[in-house]
């Protein structure tokens, strides 16, 4: 069976295609942020937050190692949930970095994150906003705010998906029901 010329010049334009795009990925100056994490501080050296999510906003704040919830309500904070956000956003590793500017943040949903989380440490404050999943869906974009202009770049970070069940509870479960729970 011979190939028709047109096939085969179809056919070779293809391969070079896939080679150049191989040799181009492979070459490409990686940017993975393999170990490193979004922040050098710990869980524990977060003194309030603030997570804005869905037109609503919780505020945290920490007296004397205990977490109390203080917006939508005043309430004890469940520590779990709060040490489980906490702990992703200070200790899960970054996936990769991707260098953009900041015309191109609709792209990965940072224009209008799905939340965005203010971190009090040490009197100063770190914000940190989740966009869109990768296409995969194994991962969010996340940036950290700077200072941005329209003509510098920013750091875009993939991160773990698991951080959707910190920012996505609903309230009932980051708060104690003291009547349940009498201890606390």
């Amino acid at each position: 069976m011979k190939l028709q010329r047109s096939t085969g010049i179809l056919l070779g334009v293809a391969i070079a295609l896939v080679a150049t795009i191989t040799i181009f990925e492979t070459q490409k100056v990686s940017q993975s942020s393999e170990g490193e994490t979004l922040y050098r501080f710990t869980e524990a050296d977060v003194s309030s937050f603030t997570l804005e999510r869905d037109n609503e906003t919780l505020s945290f704040i920490k007296t004397d190692n205990t977490w109390e919830m203080t917006k939508p309500e005043k309430a004890t904070a469940a520590p779990s949930s709060v040490t489980f956000l906490l702990n992703i956003i200070t200790s899960d590793t970054i996936q990769e970095t991707i260098t953009t500017t900041p015309d191109q943040l609709g792209n990965y949903g940072l224009d209008k994150p799905v939340a965005t989380i203010n971190l009090n440490v040490d009197e100063q404050n770190h914000t940190l906003k989740i966009g869109d999943e990768d296409f995969s869906s194994t991962s969010f974009y996340a940036m950290t705010i700077d200072n941005t202009s329209e003509t510098d770049s920013v750091d875009i970070y993939l991160i773990p998906k698991g951080i959707e069940n910190g920012f996505e509870r609903p309230i009932k479960e980051w708060i104690i029901d003291n009547e349940a729970n009498p201890n606390y």
